[in-house]
């Protein structure tokens, strides 16, 4: 037997059977909900009751699958030992490495004598002149001296309009301080400055006793004579210190990129730094002034503050044009 009725709200027709009468249930159409009519005829369209409760749809509960049995754990097996064929391989192993080690490092074995004449050219390369340096560290070091005296020299002429005097000033018939004691405030040396006294020779006792307290940027490569330095300038005929007077940075008529400053001569040719003695320039032959060079370069300073490096090679008549600073002439690179 089925219960025919419809829904209140929208006239939707439905057909149950006569079991689910007195149920309620939401309309497909309007989902509003409604009480199915029962089998003695109620009246399946009155309001719900006051104080029922709203309809809750069925949950369908999804059925929990049998859990599956858990693996058993496997027994962790006993560490077994290594095998005699791994012990023999090891031990041949060993015996090579031992065999090699001792000739390697044997020095009355072929390669002991190969590795001690590896290890002693990285002492000579690295260790140059004792001071712990490679050859790439002392010219980096050389190189940031001059910058520091291209730097005061600019101070000194900033504050001077001019550069230091090179040339021997005479005091009693003897000559007086080189340039690079008069250097000395704009390389925040004022405090050995004030120590010498200015109207005196550079070799009279009180002055002569300073000769020790050369500062570090002075120093030179290969010089071992304490005092010493072969940071120098060309002095002479046609080079800008010529004459009572530093020169005047007006006067490098052919510019001050194009004029050597101070250069770093070989360190046979290093003097006592308080000295006024500085390279003679010879036009015929310039570079024979500058000595010997260590690495068959000289590092110069220019008039502009730049580094450059005068090779061995250089031509005399480039090498003089650069040491002139009035010729008139176009430098050649070098």
């Amino acid at each position: 037997m089925t219960i025919s009725f419809q829904c209140k709200q929208c006239g939707k027709q439905y057909k149950v059977s006569d079991d689910k009468g007195g149920k309620k249930i939401k309309c497909r159409q309007c989902e509003a909900v409604m009480k199915i009519p029962v089998p003695d005829g109620d009246d399946f369209l009155d309001d719900l009751d006051e104080g029922e409760t709203e309809y809750t749809p069925h949950v369908r509960r999804r059925k929990k699958s049998p859990s599956k049995p858990a693996k058993p754990k496997r027994k962790n097996k006993a560490a077994s030992g290594p095998k005699p064929g791994v012990l023999i391989a090891l031990g041949v192993l060993v015996l090579l490495l031992g065999g090699g080690g001792y000739f390697l490092f044997t020095w009355s074995t072929p390669g002991g004598k190969m590795l001690k004449g590896i290890t002693d050219k990285a002492d000579e390369i690295i260790n140059s002149q004792g001071t712990g340096q490679s050859s790439q560290q002392v010219h980096q070091s050389d190189v940031d001296r001059m910058k520091k005296i291209g730097l005061a020299f600019h101070n000194y002429h900033d504050s001077f309009t001019r550069f230091p005097y090179a040339d021997a000033h005479l005091v009693d018939g003897k000559p007086n301080l080189s340039w690079r004691v008069h250097l000395l405030p704009f390389l925040g040396e004022q405090e050995l400055y004030h120590k010498f006294k200015l109207d005196e020779p550079w070799d009279s006792p009180h002055n002569k006793a300073l000769l020790d307290q050369m500062p570090d940027v002075y120093l030179t490569q290969g010089v071992q004579q304490p005092g010493y330095t072969s940071i120098m300038t060309f002095t002479g005929k046609d080079t800008p210190f010529n004459g009572g007077k530093g020169p005047q940075m007006r006067n490098f008529t052919d510019g001050v990129s194009n004029v050597i400053l101070v250069v770093k001569a070989g360190p046979d040719k290093a003097v006592p730094w308080t000295q006024p003695v500085d390279l003679p320039f010879n036009p015929g032959n310039p570079i024979s002034a500058l000595g010997q060079a260590t690495d068959g370069k000289f590092l110069c300073l220019m008039g502009d503050a730049a580094i450059k490096t005068i090779p061995t090679s250089i031509s005399p008549q480039t090498l003089s044009l650069a040491i002139q600073h009035k010729d008139g002439q176009v430098l050649p690179v070098f």
